[in-house]
């Protein structure tokens, strides 16, 4: 489980179906395959993996922990047509990774849920 403690970061998750929605992040949760938040209007949103395509973690965080060991260069089509080229740690055994987005302009870092990628394609130097 990747959990945030009892701060919260400002999350906004990317569902399947083009909807978007802003909470503070309480946990990630590899095993159970969902994600955990609290929405603007206090309530608890729980989502399963299979509603969602990412979760961004936008740049305005002041303290993100960023992973700076050597990773692949990949790029990741969403069977949406988005493409988001990055720096990861892909293992196609894992149901989600991070990525640091090549483009930081507005996110350091994206959850990727694997099942809502249509293609992955690693960038040969």
């Amino acid at each position: 489980m990747i959990g945030t403690g009892d701060k919260g970061i400002l999350v906004v998750l990317r569902f399947r179906n083009g909807r978007t929605e802003r909470v503070s992040l309480v946990s990630i949760d590899l095993e159970t395959e969902q994600v955990t938040g609290i929405a603007a209007d206090q309530r608890n949103a729980v989502v399963s993996f299979d509603e969602l395509k990412a979760v961004f973690f936008p740049h305005a965080l002041q303290d993100a922990e960023i992973d700076s060991s050597p990773a692949s260069t990949i790029a990741v089509e969403f069977s949406d047509g988005e493409v988001i080229r990055g720096r990861a740690h892909y293992n196609p055994e894992k149901n989600g990774f991070f990525l640091l987005p090549l483009d930081r302009s507005k996110n350091d870092k994206v959850f990727v849920v694997s099942s809502a990628i249509s293609s992955i394609e690693v960038e040969k130097y």
